[in-house]
């Protein structure tokens, strides 16, 4: 895990899921709750977002960032800056001196939960099917600073425990 320097800004996961952890069914999130994703939208704006190259064909449009990296091994034409790996985009994000948030999909997830310090995770109400999935995480080693209960979700923000 990265240690938190004086020259480092926290990495944040920030996503949403169901209380199984579903996160996406057929490359598209399986609900639509505005409220829920204005709270990313707010969160991110003028930040910087890391996330995987079918996240940003899906999302990009109404990012809100000043600065997006993408993860992607094909290395496609995007109109942004594509790196191939965690390590590489944690390097370039840190560059940039803005918040550091990691934005999904599955996999991205997973490479960012070793590098987080804080998560901001809402937990849709409803349950959905799906076939992308948050990664576990040690709820030993996070603690939840802010809990908000919304009519469809309930939004938190956890800490990871030094």
């Amino acid at each position: 895990m990265t240690e938190n320097t004086d020259s480092q800004l926290p990495v944040i996961l920030i996503g949403a899921m169901t209380r199984d952890r579903v996160i996406g069914q057929d490359d598209h999130m399986p609900w639509d709750i505005p409220e829920e994703y204005q709270t990313f939208v707010d969160s991110i704006r003028g930040q910087t977002v890391i996330m995987g190259r079918k996240s940003y064909e899906i999302f990009g449009a109404d990012l809100t960032s000043e600065h997006t990296v993408v993860i992607s091994r094909s290395r496609p034409s995007l109109g942004v800056l594509v790196v191939s790996s965690i390590e590489a985009a944690l390097e370039q994000a840190r560059s940039y001196r803005k918040q550091i948030f990691i934005a999904g999909g599955a996999q991205i997830y997973r490479l960012g939960l070793p590098h987080a310090d804080r998560m901001y995770l809402s937990e849709i109400k409803k349950e959905y099917d799906g076939d992308s999935y948050f990664p576990e995480f040690d709820l030993a080693e996070w603690e939840i600073t802010r809990e908000e209960d919304h009519s469809k979700f309930i939004y938190r923000q956890w800490r990871r425990k030094r």
